[in-house]
């Protein structure tokens, strides 16, 4: 037995052993070291087993919770029960082999003992309240004890009586103690490395307990020695029933319905945990009444919703069963009953009387009936109202005298088998199909997959229900309700389901959904921009100025014709775009919602409502318009096409009096015109689409466009909520309106007005096929262009004041929460002490009288050793934070003194350091100061807080980081280890943890009589002394440890998996709340540490565990728990060992017993006191059955619903398996629960008519989450501050004007609310890829509130690499591209009020199309400048400086007829800086964030940096991801989930792997605008276009900008080298990694896989379906197609004038540039037709043979033609060059067609010819070897041969395209690496790492580095040369400019002139 000594020597005894003594924890750690001090368990020491039962954070102020010897455990009554119940052994339908077999320690539920008359005995009054059962009314008398006799230390301290020591942490006892903390500090020692501290001994933690946290239903002394599992629920003189009489319950439920037995268990134990929980702060009677109201009946019952809804209390009467609803009004009035009393008040009334007559036992037989179908419906709980329906079916049978006189108990397994089971598989077989014999996902998209919610809304209604079917078409509600139970498995569903909402992939959804944002710009816009633009209408309209002195004197205005009525008619015409845009988006509506006479009813009447309105608005128009000149003028001479009239019109004396009295009728009819389009432009805004023509009717009509019951439900907001969402939209729009007037309406003009009437002369321009069509309307095309840019610009426009408005209504929100550092009133520091006693204990319920102080003193100490114990402070601060006792000098007695923190924080003549600057420590400590100045629910105290659980969801996460992994590079591009890395960025703490480790080893010599180095050193002289003593410290500080033994490697490995992304760190965090559940019951309950025998005891521990374990859960869902590797599983089972209450389900799977059948697959339960098998695994608790796979979905939240029947309690927690949490907010868990509004029960039933109206109940409570990553450079701050702005700044307002949805982690939400609707996420596959969101959705369409709180928070890491966040960036993009197609967002979009469907929309999907209209306004500006450019050197620009102030400055334009370019010049410089201003905002609220939570100068800092470290750039990037898999996922679908990877981004990526990564996303868009961009540079330069050429070179270099060591010379050459590789690689022999595998995956988006044929290998990259050839249409063969037709317009534009030169010197015959730019794009096309199929030739006859001595032929093969093909494409650029006479600019211009053009060919030969790819890459191979034969093709050998051929082609002119982009990037960036330092400045960019600190360079063999110089000298010399030819190839031509002289046959052909 290992021992260890205190400080005195002495010897501390073993007090227990576990389940796992003996065995050495190398046995589970992996470690081949073992020795004798590792063996038994001894509690002391800190080498022994309890380290792995003992692996915690601090316990609070407790830390010493023992055995289980002696707690509860629930034998009583399940140690005597039969095998299969009372009910005997009814046979199972789950096995072949009979019956299932039972976890360990569960058995059966307990025998049945009743109890009779008021007094009933029962075994429960047996057991009195002990001591381990504590009543408020025990420990909280008044108690005189003053602060001297409270130990402010608690348990920290050694219990030296009997040996055991109470403190627990992260590192278990693989730390130093906290006694020795104590010891120092009450010394006031500081840490001397000299060995002298105080013993750091250790006991067992509360986590090394042995018994199970599950009831013992099978060792009945233990229980009767302690208490009962359910304390609340055990007073016989209190409870409406006993635990058996409920038990009674569930038995008679199993055996009359067939439910699984270890399911009847566990929703047992959830039902009893569940009245527990209510019942500890209400009576019992009362719990069982609001559980009961929640489940069943109550207001916001979900299932009291759908009975209503469903109109199921029509179905009762027998004489009503065969009556179809439609007949139900006659039927009611054939009965005499008045119409009237079916309405929703006559339900209330009827519904309330009938639940208040039931009897308490019929209560609880209905709420356990719901949880035991729920528990076992699998994947059905994502329905709830079939499972409702089901419910209703199931409690006819049970209620039915059938039922009741059934003897026979139902087979084990009926429901599974006969209800589940056949709706799992219709829902299985609805995603999947049977492809040799394995599942595969179908090739159908959502519009024809009847998914969870199609099934679900069959029974909303009551024409859903009749809709139920059997195979030979009769009803099921036809049947009688009581044998509709035994006839559900007769349904035929696939007759019964139908599609209830269209999720078609189309963009039309956004004209549905989003209409009135639609109505709100465009039509606004239409009215500026017809004010401004008055020449359209006014020919006069300069002569307005008083400026100007035409045709008067200046300063006067002369008399002018009224044009009021033109301007007005013209205004209210575009006012008809509003019911024109609700007309498209209607009649796309119709194909999205199901074709009945009821949706189709409604629809039809919007049409032709907007139809009146559209005709309406137009029709005065076409009246006004010839009649709307004013007859007081003569208008007769006016040259309307003049751009400036030279005299004003003369006046007419006698008016023609018809004319005028037309005319002022026109006027008047058009002012109310404008008038009243105004107006149905504001109904239309404002009104909801689907609430136009909805119902009115008060009585019961589900009949309808949505059932507003469950889609449309929404929760109601407050006065104050409402009137601050009214006040933020109307500062948003009122700022927008009037800035967008200004600057975007009004600054347009000039160019609108020279646009407009710029007339080119006809005979000066022409293309041969156009004549000059083209050319005389250029202008008119660019200003179309200029115009729609305007209008989205106009767009963004409102989003830049949503951010700047939503930042400010938010940070003065933070001024009213009391979150700011701008309310020094608060004092948060000093105030602190007060707040900890005022917010934080509940001290409106303690009646003790110890003094404030006294108490806050042990919550503050606790706290601040916690952080001691992470090694986030030293000793020395330690001491200065604590609360410490001494000496008073008055009379001598020992007085508790405060640190001088609490007043040095706010005093500045304080300077003292309390913690180290800018650390962990601060920013907690911090937070929790701020927090507590907010507003806090009061709390309840802990006896009487709702039980709750975290639940988190696991798949491949890392666990525990290995050793290995932390100390080696994790491949060869790697240049620091993630331990080197850590302790660069926590350098701080890992001091403190060296210190800690080198007073552990010195212990640990001492103990066996080694002298420390110290000791020795002191013997020695001082210099060799210091020497000896650096050597010997030099492993700790370099790995943290000296000796390989475990203990000490352990603790670095979780020193580093505590600073990652790990989920011991989560789990090791979120057990927080167990130690402060316990804190506070000891803080709060005095007297009773003092009844259970003071600090230390082994009772006082065992009563603070037992509270500990009755409130808190924790469940970890493991998805592949039975699937882990070997570090995995000793992973795992390390966690269950340190924290042996920690549960995790998994699924298990067993396979069929019948061969080709399908394996059963159950749902089980473990913790770290399950009993472990002769196999080595543990048995579950509880292993329940599941209809099939549950993984139908796309993983997380299937993973989620499968295991969510073993949370517990009224609330969960929701937490990713990256995530952290703090003791410091743990202990603030009470508050946040009091967020749900439940801690003050009613005091009358709510059946009662008497009862007041429930409140709306909360749904979800939403917390901040601290990015943790955010230290770990650039990438890792950029993702923090997006969190921070969106779950903070942003959800605080969202929350408060109610649009705050649910995104996953770290919220709370209501358990029973949620799971009675759905649950806590969808699982939809591909739909709901992003799970959380539709949660959030559901719960608010079906009336919960969402929170948000200030004052919680919790850790998150995120994504960390370039390539990682840019994958959770896609994955997010993608999800919200499916969101869009959602039923959710329709129900949303369409019914909400408009101030609160703004908030939505802009939070949500506005957001994302925020970014497609940016990169939209950046495209559509690169296309009107383009325009622009051709312009200038096309037409005749005006010369010298105009002064467009002057009116008059029209009449001197010189030359006459040119075009004034200024006003273009100056819109340029404005959109320029519109598009910047939308870019920057994004920084903005960051900024405002930082600057009202942190102060100015940390807002500065944090924001240099990031500006430093070009971020913008990075934002680029991110806005264009955002933009491309939001539009990619919109045309193809295949949304998936990415496994980002969480770990230190410090690996160089190959620039082949970002190429292939990023190239279609950003660079090959990035490379076409840049050509744009050129073409304008060198046509007409302007400088503000300096920001597009840095924001699209973004979209080309930031790949390779943020890719660590980057710029490293040696590594650069050889990447070039490995791109070479790349590009030739893969066509010999398949190679994933290559150009050619990257070519094909790019083209398998659009033409799907083949169906996988049997033995074919599995794609790396999944099959993927074709695309929908209508969902890529527009997108990818129009969208393309109108871009060349762009590209072609403005090159045939700028050779029209020279054509008109050409014609007159050839004879009139007119070139065509149309016909040259075709032929200069097709030609490379025709070539490479030819060279490939020369080439296949050879191939297909040499390759064969000359493979066996060349076996690289198919490499060489493709390496020829492909250079040919880029040899090809530079010949046709000189060709085209030397067709423009060497002149640059119109050779860019072509250049740029040639792209658009060829672009536009592949994409309708790829969409529309090519078929389906082989999921392996034989053709590729086969093609360039000539090796055609093995590869199983067989017929299609032929067709494949063409198809290949055509796939080559277009191979070619891509390979072509990316060696030029390939090299243009590399040249540019090698600039970059002859900067010296480079790489020590930008790892500094990237890291934020000072220069002192910098990674190292790789250490490399010496032959290594000499094969590595070889090559790059080799190919550093290649690559020069290739720079030089590239330099050649621009300069030389433009230099030299040779005259070369064309055939003239080819000249006459490239003109057109055939």
């Amino acid at each position: 037995m290992a021992s260890n000594h205190n400080g005195n020597g002495g010897r501390r005894q073993q007090q227990q052993q576990g389940q796992y003594d003996n065995v050495p924890p190398t046995q589970y750690l992996g470690s081949n070291t073992y020795s004798q001090q590792q063996q038994g368990q001894a509690e002391n020491d800190p080498y022994g087993e309890s380290a792995y039962d003992d692996y915690d954070r601090p316990e609070s102020f407790d830390v010493s919770y023992y055995t289980r010897d002696g707690d509860y455990a629930d034998n009583l009554y399940m140690s005597s029960a039969p095998a299969h119940g009372d009910h005997g052994d009814g046979p199972s339908l789950l096995s072949p082999d009979g019956p299932m077999p039972q976890g360990p320690m569960m058995g059966d539920l307990p025998p049945r003992k009743r109890r009779h008359g008021k007094n009933r005995d029962s075994d429960v009054e047996s057991v009195s309240d002990s001591a381990y059962s504590v009543r408020s009314s025990l420990v909280r008398t008044p108690a005189s004890h003053g602060s001297n006799d409270i130990d402010i230390f608690g348990a920290y301290r050694a219990n030296t009586a009997n040996g055991m020591s109470a403190e627990d942490g992260r590192y278990a006892s693989y730390a130093p103690s906290t006694e020795s903390l104590i010891h120092m500090i009450e010394n006031k020692k500081t840490y001397r490395p000299t060995g002298s501290v105080t013993s750091f001994s250790r006991s067992a933690s509360w986590v090394s307990n042995g018994n199970g946290g599950f009831i013992d239903f099978q060792n009945t002394d233990t229980f009767l020695a302690n208490d009962a599992p359910y304390p609340a629920w055990s007073d016989p003189n209190q409870i409406p029933l006993s635990k058996e009489e409920i038990e009674d319950v569930f038995r008679d439920l199993t055996a009359k319905l067939g439910f699984q037995q270890d399911n009847m268990r566990n929703m047992y134990d959830a039902m009893m945990t569940m009245l527990d929980s209510r019942a500890s702060r209400m009576s019992p009677t009362m719990a069982l009444l609001m559980l009961h109201a929640d489940y069943i009946g109550g207001d916001h019952a979900n299932y009291r919703r759908w009975y209503f809804s469903a109109q199921l209390d029509h179905d009762t009467p027998p004489m009503r069963e065969q009556i179809d609803p439609k007949q139900q009004h006659e039927l009611l009035e054939e009965e005499g009953d008045d119409l009237k009393k079916d309405t929703p008040t006559a339900f209330v009334e009827k519904w309330r009387a009938q639940m208040n007559a039931m009897s308490q036992y019929e209560r609880a037989r209905q709420i356990a009936l719901w949880m035991l179908l729920w528990g076992e419906a699998g994947n059905l709980r994502y329905t709830p109202e079939l499972l409702c329906f089901v419910f209703k079916v199931a409690e006819d049978y049970i209620k039915s005298p059938i039922a009741q006189q059934r003897v026979e108990p139902a087979p084990e397994g009926e429901y599974l088998c006969n209800i589940v089971c056949p709706l799992y598989n219709f829902l299985r077989d609805e995603g999947y199909e049977v492809v040799n014999g394995k599942f595969l996902k179908r090739e159908r998209d959502h519009a024809k997959t009847i998914g969870y919610d199609d099934v679900n809304e069959l029974f909303w209604t009551p024409e859903g229900l009749r809709l139920i079917r059997f195979d030979d078409k009769s009803l099921l509600m036809d049947v009688a309700p009581h044998e509709r139970w035994s006839r559900l498995k007769d349904v035929s569903w696939i007759k019964s389901f139908r599609k209830t909402y269209k999720e078609r992939r189309t963009m039309w959804h956004f004209m549905t959904n989003f209409s009135r944002i639609w109505v709100m710009h465009v039509t606004v816009y239409w009215y500026y921009i017809i004010y401004v633009a008055n020449f359209i209408y006014d020919p006069f309209f300069e002569l307005h100025d008083v400026q100007s002195t035409i045709g008067k004197g200046q300063g006067t205005i002369p008399d002018l014709p009224n044009q009021d009525a033109k301007r007005y008619t013209l205004m209210a015409a575009g006012g008809a775009l509003a019911p024109l845009i609700c007309l498209v988006g209607t009649l796309a509506e119709m194909t999205f919602v199901p074709a009945n006479k009821h949706t189709q009813r409604a629809l039809w009447l919007r049409v032709l409502l907007f139809l009146v309105i559209l005709a309406a608005d137009v029709a005065p128009t076409f009246w006004i318009w010839p009649n709307g000149n004013d007859p007081n003028f003569d208008m007769s001479k006016i040259d309307y096409n003049a751009s400036y009239q030279a005299a004003a019109p003369s006046k007419l004396t006698t008016p023609n009096a018809k004319a005028l009295s037309t005319w002022k009728a026109a006027l008047a009819v058009a002012v109310v015109q404008f008038i009243y389009s105004v107006l149905f432009t504001i109904f239309l805004s404002l009104m909801p689409p689907t609430l136009m023509f909805k119902p009115r009717k008060k009585n019961r009509n589900s009949r309808g466009l949505i059932n507003r019951t469950f889609a449309g439900n929404f929760p109601p907001l407050k006065i104050a909520a409402r009137s601050i969402s009214l006040s933020l939209w109307g500062a948003i729009f009122l700022c927008k309106y009037v800035e967008s007037y200004f600057f975007l309406a009004l600054s347009f003009k000039d160019p609108f007005r020279w646009l407009f009437q710029y007339r080119l002369d006809p005979t000066t321009c022409t293309e041969k096929f156009l004549n000059s069509n083209l050319c005389a309307n250029q202008n008119y095309i660019t200003l179309a262009f200029m115009l729609l840019l305007d209008l989205v610009l106009f767009f963004l426009d409102t989003y830049l004041w949503y951010v700047v408005w939503n930042t400010i209504f938010s940070v003065a929100r933070s001024f009213y929460l009391g979150v700011s550092i701008w309310t020094p009133w608060r004092n948060v520091f000093s105030r602190l002490p007060k707040r900890i006693y005022a917010k934080i204990l509940a001290t409106a319920d303690m009646e003790v009288k110890y003094k404030p102080k006294v108490l806050c003193s042990q919550i503050w100490n606790a706290v601040v050793i916690s952080m001691y114990r992470e090694h986030l402070l030293s000793v020395d601060h330690v001491q200065k934070l604590l609360y410490q006792q001494v000496t008073s000098d008055e009379d001598g007695k020992r007085t508790l003194k405060p640190p001088t923190f609490f007043v040095s924080q706010d005093d500045s003549a304080f300077d003292q350091e309390f913690y180290p600057t800018h650390s962990e420590a601060e920013r907690r400590i911090s937070f929790f100061a701020q927090s507590l100045s907010s507003v806090l629910p009061e709390p309840v105290p802990v006896e009487n807080m709702p039980t709750f659980t975290v639940f988190t969801p696991h798949y491949s996460e890392k666990i525990l980081m290995s050793l290995r992994e932390i100390i080696r590079e994790s491949d060869q591009y790697t240049r620091v280890t993630v331990l080197e890395y850590l302790k660069a960025l926590h350098s701080d703490e890992w001091d403190n943890f060296v210190k800690d480790t080198k007073i552990l080893a010195e212990e640990n010599s001492s103990n066996f009589g080694q002298a420390s180095a110290y000791g020795q050193a002191f013997a020695q002289d001082a210099d060799k002394a210091e020497a000896k003593v650096k050597t010997d410290d030099l492993p700790f500080y370099t790995i943290g440890f000296k000796s390989a033994a475990p203990e000490f490697t352990l603790r670095t490995r979780i020193w580093a998996s505590l600073r990652s992304q790990t989920l011991y760190r989560t789990i090791s965090g979120f057990m927080n709340y167990a130690k402060a559940i316990k804190l506070l019951y000891r803080v709060e309950n005095p007297e009773m540490v003092h009844l259970f025998g003071g600090n230390g005891s082994e009772r006082l521990e065992q009563e603070l565990e037992r509270m500990a374990r009755r409130k808190f859960k924790f469940v970890v869902a493991m998805q592949r728990f039975l699937k882990f590797n070997k570090d995995e599983r000793e992973a795992c089972d390390f966690l269950l060992r340190t924290y042996p209450d920690l549960q995790i389900s998994y699924l298990e799977e067993v396979p069929a017993a019948d061969e080709g059948g399908l394996p059963r697959i159950y749902s089980c339960l473990i913790d770290g006191h399950s009993e472990v098998g002769a196999d080595g695994r543990r048995k579950p608790y509880y292993r329940i059955q599941l209809p099939g796979n549950p993984i139908l979905g796309d993983g997380k939240s299937d993973n989620q619903n499968h295991s969510i029947i073993f949370t517990r309690g009224e609330y969960l927690q929701l937490i990713d398996a990256n995530q952290d949490n703090y003791l410091e907010e743990c202990i603030k868990i009470r508050n946040i629960l009091g967020e749900f509004e439940e801690y003050n029960p009613p005091t009358v039933s709510p059946y009662s008519p008497a009862a007041e109206p429930q409140p709306t109940p909360v749904a979800i409570v939403g917390a901040r989450e601290f990015i943790f990553s955010e230290n770990v450079g650039i990438l890792g701050d950029v993702a923090a501050g997006k969190e921070a702005t969106f779950g903070t700044l942003t959800q605080r307002i969202m929350a408060e004007i109610g649009a705050r949805l649910h995104y996953g982690h770290p919220d709370f939400v209501n358990f029973v609310f949620m799971t009675t609707r759905g649950g806590i996420s969808k699982a939809q596959k591909g739909l709901h890829l992003n799970e959380d969101i539709y949660a959030g959705m559901n719960s608010f369409t079906r009336g919960g509130r969402i929170k948000h709180t200030e004052y919680f928070q919790c850790g998150k890491g995120r994504d960390l690499g370039f390539c990682s966040t840019l994958n959770f960036i896609t994955k997010i993009g993608t999800g919200m591209g499916e969101q869009m197609l959602s039923r959710e967002y329709y129900w949303l979009g369409t019914q909400l009020p408009l101030d609160r469907f703004l908030t939505f929309y802009y939070a949500h999907p506005g957001f994302h199309i925020n970014n497609i209209m940016i990169m939209s306004s950046v495209q559509l500006f690169m296309i009107c400048i383009m325009f622009i450019g051709a312009m200038n050197i096309t037409v005749d620009i005006c010369q010298g400086d105009v002064d467009m102030t002057n009116p008059n400055y029209a009449k001197n334009l010189s030359p006459k007829g040119c075009f004034l370019i200024k006003p273009i010049g100056d819109w340029i410089k404005r959109t320029t800086l519109a598009i910047l201003l939308v870019l920057l905002i994004a920084f903005l609220p960051l900024f405002l964030q930082m600057l009202t939570e942190q102060g100015f100068a940390r807002a500065i800092s944090r924001l240099g940096k990031q500006f430093l470290s070009l971020s913008p750039l990075y934002e680029v990037q991110v806005t264009q991801v955002y933009f491309n898999s939001l539009m990619t996922n919109m045309a193809y679908g295949g949304a998936r989930y990415i496994g980002t990877g969480r770990g230190f981004a410090t690996s160089r990526l190959s620039f082949s792997t970002l190429f292939s990564r990023f190239s279609d996303s950003s660079i090959y868009f990035g490379i076409r605008l840049m050509m744009m961009l050129t073409f304008f540079s060198a046509a007409y330069w302007k400088w503000p276009v300096l920001y597009f050429w840095i924001s699209i070179a973004a979209m080309l270099i930031t790949p390779f900008l943020y890719n660590p060591h980057q710029f490293v010379m040696t590594d650069f050459i050889l990447d070039y080298r490995d791109w070479l590789r790349w590009l030739g690689a893969g066509n010999s022999s398949s190679n994933t990694n290559s150009w050619i595998s990257h070519c094909r995956l790019t083209r398998i988006r659009i033409t799907g896989y083949k169906r996988k044929r049997l033995g074919e290998r599995t794609p790396t990259t999944g099959f993927i379906s074709r695309a929908h050839k209508a969902n890529i249409f527009f997108t990818e063969i129009m969208l393309p197609l109108v871009m060349a037709l762009i590209m072609l317009v403005s090159y045939m534009f700028m050779h029209s004038k020279q054509n008109a030169t050409d014609a007159a010197k050839n004879g009139g015959q007119v070139n065509s540039a149309l016909i040259r730019v075709l032929i200069i794009s097709v030609a490379p096309v025709v070539v490479n037709f030819g060279v490939t199929i020369a080439f296949f030739f050879v191939s297909f006859s040499l390759g064969p043979c000359c493979a066996m001595c060349l076996p690289q032929f198919g490499k060489v093969i493709a390496g020829i033609v492909h250079t040919i093909a880029v040899v090809i494409y530079l010949g046709v650029f000189f060709l085209l060059w030397i067709l423009e006479d060497w002149n640059i600019t119109p050779t860019i211009m072509g250049i740029i067609c040639q792209v658009f053009v060829e672009r536009a060919i592949f994409a309708i030969l790829q969409h529309l010819l090519l078929s389906r790819e082989f999921g392996e890459d034989e053709t590729n191979v086969a093609w360039w070897t000539g090796r055609w034969y093995g590869k199983g093709m067989g017929g299609w050998a032929f067709t494949l041969t063409m198809r290949e051929w055509l796939c080559k082609v277009i191979e070619c002119s891509v390979f072509a395209a990316d060696v030029l982009t390939g090299h243009l990037i590399l040249f540019f960036l090698s600039v970059f690496t002859l900067i010296p330092w480079i790489d020590k400045w930008h790892s500094a960019m990237l890291f934020w790492l000072r220069p002192s600190r910098q990674i190292r360079p790789p250490i490399y063999s010496l032959k290594q580095r000499k094969q590595r110089r070889r090559s790059a000298i080799l190919y550093g010399m290649l690559f020069l040369l290739m720079f030089v030819i590239f330099l050649g190839i621009i300069i030389a031509p433009q230099m030299l400019k040779p005259n070369i002289a064309l055939p003239s046959t080819l000249l006459q052909y490239l003109n057109g002139r055939f």
